[in-house]
């Protein structure tokens, strides 16, 4: 009986693992969650190689995670950037819920949405490299010289 009050009394009493917050600041925690799930969801547009450029996209939502509004607030100089940058944010919704010591009922973020100017793939379309254009050339040249129609 002595050894059954002691394990009530123990498994009553709080450890101090359990007292201790894991998560410090939770609502900053929420926030990276946000971003990583924006990032997820960017994609580049196809039609827009060889272009790059910051967008600024301003976007709302409720204690629920759900998408309010988006607008774009600073162009990034191409409208397929942009385009491309507002649809990253509906792509990503719904975004998880904050926590509940946030207290507001909106959350307005602003976020930059960079996109690096890519080159098309040569076999896509896209130039190929001079050096290899030149050197290719040589190694065109040198078979044609050894293989006489062939």
């Amino acid at each position: 009986m002595a050894g059954l009050f002691g394990l009530l009394l123990v498994s009553t009493i709080p450890s101090y693992a359990q007292m201790v917050d894991v998560q410090p600041n939770r609502a900053e925690a929420w926030k990276k969650k946000i971003l990583i799930q924006l990032a997820s969801k960017k994609m580049f547009p196809p039609g827009a190689s060889g272009q790059g450029g910051a967008a600024k996209v301003k976007f709302v939502i409720d204690r629920q995670g759900k998408l309010i509004s988006r607008e774009l607030v600073e162009s990034s100089g191409s409208e397929l950037l942009d385009t491309a940058a507002l649809s990253m944010v509906e792509r990503a919704a719904p975004f998880p819920e904050p926590p509940t010591e946030v207290g507001d009922d909106r959350f307005n973020f602003t976020v930059p949405v960079i996109f690096t100017k890519q080159k098309q793939a040569p076999w896509a379309g896209g130039q190929w490299p001079a050096d290899f254009v030149a050197e290719q050339g040589k190694v065109d040249a040198k078979i044609r010289g050894i293989c006489r129609g062939c």
